[in-house]
């Protein structure tokens, strides 16, 4: 009988590409963008979470349930909370696209799966081409369905003088815009960003957006937009003088004086902010 050796660094390194992989995978088809550095960390963690395969075996359901704690944590470390439904797909997709990849492992000759984990003794090379031919397939398969939405990309909202990471989402039917001065409007998710506005400014709101009493502070500058929805106008409060910037790839987009209109609601959408083509073809996207 033959004896098998497994090397510890060898494994890590191609459940490593795989994790990337899918991740990678699971956020084009869950409509979400992730950061170089996130991706390395859900990866190293993904990677590490793969010595499962050493321990004695679990009864299933405690295996599916490492699987899935453990692809949630590593999709939490890659794309942070996008909002619970987002959050789901995405969770949903690399959990899917593991145990098929544990289930080929499982049927093919010289497989092996421990704990919902796979493992397929073939060379590391022809692993990895075979987990980038499932991401690749994912992106052709989009390119032939068609997207499921813009993605959602991290950005930087900078208003009365206090900087907010957020998540913008390119809507092509946001159309929002100052009926005077014409200037681009972002839609800001209100409940998103209150904590940290400053004292004046959330209490200007709270009562714009009918929460309290409060009268707005005239040093805002506050002004009303008019906003068209399915569900019928409305006004919208909006704060002159924002700023947004969008950093990728090396390069730096930036956009000056910004209406930043706010709204309650759209919690678990996966976006803190909109913008519509104009902007969003000035912020690179």
């Amino acid at each position: 009988m033959g004896l098998k050796v497994l090397y510890i660094d060898q494994l890590l390194l191609v459940n490593f590409a795989a994790a990337a992989a899918f991740l990678l995978a699971a956020g084009l088809l869950a409509g979400v963008r992730c950061t170089g550095p996130r991706l390395v960390l859900g990866s190293a963690f993904g990677a590490a979470c793969c010595l499962v395969l050493l321990a004695p075996a679990l009864p299933w359901p405690a295996a599916l349930l490492y699987k899935g704690a453990t692809g949630a944590a590593c999709a939490a470390l890659t794309f942070g909370w996008p909002g619970a439904r987002v959050f789901l797909r995405l969770c949903g997709w690399f959990l899917t696209l593991n145990l098929l990849l544990t289930g080929a492992a499982a049927a093919l000759p010289g497989g092996h799966a421990a704990n919902l984990t796979a493992y397929l003794d073939i060379t590391p090379g022809r692993l990895l081409l075979a987990v980038a031919g499932v991401y690749l397939g994912v992106r052709a398969l989009l390119r032939f369905l068609g997207k499921p939405g813009q993605a959602a990309v991290p950005a930087q909202l900078e208003l009365l003088g206090v900087r907010m990471d957020v998540l913008a989402f390119y809507d092509s039917g946001f159309t929002l815009a100052d009926p005077v001065s014409g200037r681009a409007v972002v839609l800001v998710r209100y409940d998103a960003v209150r904590s940290a506005l400053p004292a004046g400014c959330q209490k200007s709101l709270d009562g714009a957006l009918g929460r309290t009493d409060a009268l707005p502070d005239p040093g805002l500058g506050l002004r009303y937009l008019v906003c068209g929805t399915i569900a019928g106008r409305t006004l919208l409060p909006a704060v002159p003088g924002a700023v947004l910037t969008r950093r990728a790839g090396g390069r730096t987009w930036r956009e000056e004086g910004l209406l930043a209109a706010f709204c309650t609601g759209g919690a678990g959408e996966g976006w803190t902010l909109l913008l519509g083509s104009g902007l969003a073809g000035r912020m690179g996207l």
